[in-house]
């Protein structure tokens, strides 16, 4: 079942029970980072994340059964350096990063997807679902599909997290990507 805006509203104030670095458990807000602007905006089921970084894959990559390399990747604009704009290019590919931070409990899981804004600009996103007990900000993929240039502000909102109680006992992610990774960066790893 999906999280109305009430229930969202309660679990980033009251926080959410979440595996602690040291193994042990902590009370953390479902999403970190929201403006006031953004927690006021809350309606339906979903909440609005927006741009922090953008990133382009410099290298190429390697996905084998027994090895993963991601591309090397290059931050081209990041609002924590200050940047306030980024002009996507007609074919270009990028990785977006958000600023907020989600925390998923064992018994929720999220799914990402494009404000229509977005594709109504000729901006295709990749996105997933989020599996429970990820933590930390989340990267997408930005494809400029049109003919022309896309400007877009560092702080815009780009996708839309909606998030999914589990029926039943979850696998608890314990991936790679956990917390601010982009990217393999060019290094073979295994396993994953």
């Amino acid at each position: 079942m999906v999280l109305g805006a009430d229930r969202i509203l309660e679990l980033i104030e009251k926080g959410v029970k979440v595996e602690a670095p040291d193994a042990g458990m902590t009370v953390k807000p479902l999403v970190e980072g929201l403006s006031e602007s953004q927690v006021a905006g809350i309606e339906g089921t979903t909440v609005d994340l927006r741009a922090g970084a953008f990133f382009r894959p410099v290298s190429p990559a390697r996905l084998h059964n027994d090895a993963r390399v991601t591309p090397k990747v290059e931050c081209v604009a990041d609002i924590e350096r200050a940047d306030r704009f980024y002009t996507i290019k007609p074919g270009e590919y990028l990785l977006a990063q958000t600023i907020e931070t989600v925390n998923l409990p064992e018994w929720l899981f999220a799914y990402l997807s494009e404000r229509t804004t977005m594709f109504r600009s000729g901006l295709y996103l990749a996105s997933t679902f989020i599996s429970p007990n990820y933590q930390g900000r989340l990267t997408c993929g930005v494809t400029n599909l049109c003919d022309h240039e896309v400007e877009i502000e560092l702080g815009f909102r780009i996708l839309v997290c909606a998030f999914f109680e589990i029926s039943g006992k979850a696998v608890p992610y314990r991936g790679v990507w956990q917390g601010e990774r982009v990217s393999t960066d060019g290094e073979v790893e295994r396993p994953f």
